[in-house]
């Protein structure tokens, strides 16, 4: 179980400076590094309360390039243990290289780490779970109840419900810009959708939020609510 030092660290912010970025088919990706995810397993966990059992690495593809270079692939099946947890996730992972036996390394390293890093998004934020939120560091767990539980057994009242979304104030601006996608919504205007989204790019104001929720998901919600009626 979670010492109660370990539980609210979970539920903290993740550090922005944790955070690498990479620009992946035209898309600035934001996520975690695997020497990372393992640090903080460390810091959090422990040296020696933790543990990843790799339970198959599987070849999926092995060729030669015009070049004369080995392109590599494997699919490893991963079991992050933490407290008595498990967590299994699988990654494909691939290399290309000169050397044969260097891309089969790579491979199989690449895989490892992707399935390590899937499986520990399953303890939330501090571990990359926001980020699947447009790159966000917010909290994205809150609280969970099977501690207030703990906490009503152990004789300590149970914190207030409360939502998680009313603790991120409203960005300066983001009601005026709700107001333009209501009136689009209204009037079933999908191109008057379409310029508020090129407006709210040009103003780089599409990660504001309103009520907790960024504008980019609202207008995404709202075009597709405007699609659907006119189906």
């Amino acid at each position: 179980m979670l010492n109660e030092q370990q539980y609210q660290q979970l539920l903290k912010p993740l550090n922005p400076a944790r955070v690498a970025k990479r620009s992946q088919a035209g898309r600035n990706l934001s996520y975690l590094e695997a020497w990372d995810v393992k640090a903080h397993l460390n810091r959090i966990f422990g040296f020696l309360n933790w543990s990843a059992d790799v339970l198959t690495a599987d070849i999926a593809f092995e060729d030669k390039n015009e070049k004369g270079q080995w392109n590599v692939g494997y699919k490893v099946v991963l079991c992050l243990h933490i407290n008595g947890a498990s967590y299994t996730e699988a990654a494909v992972g691939s290399a290309t290289l000169p050397q044969r036996g260097e891309a089969h390394d790579m491979a199989v390293k690449t895989a490892e780490s992707d399935a390590l890093k899937r499986a520990a998004i399953n303890l939330g934020t501090q571990f990359g779970l926001s980020l699947y939120d447009n790159g966000s560091t917010k909290d994205v767990i809150g609280r969970t109840l099977d501690r207030d539980t703990v906490s009503q057994e152990a004789g300590e009242p149970a914190p207030p419900v409360t939502d998680t979304s009313d603790a991120v104030p409203d960005s300066e601006g983001a009601e005026a810009w709700i107001g333009q996608m209501k009136t689009a919504i209204d009037s079933k205007d999908v191109s008057g959708l379409l310029e508020i989204k090129k407006a709210m790019t040009k103003e780089k104001v599409t990660e504001n939020v309103y009520q907790g929720v960024t504008l980019a998901k609202w207008l995404d919600k709202a075009i597709a609510a405007v699609g659907k009626e006119k189906n």
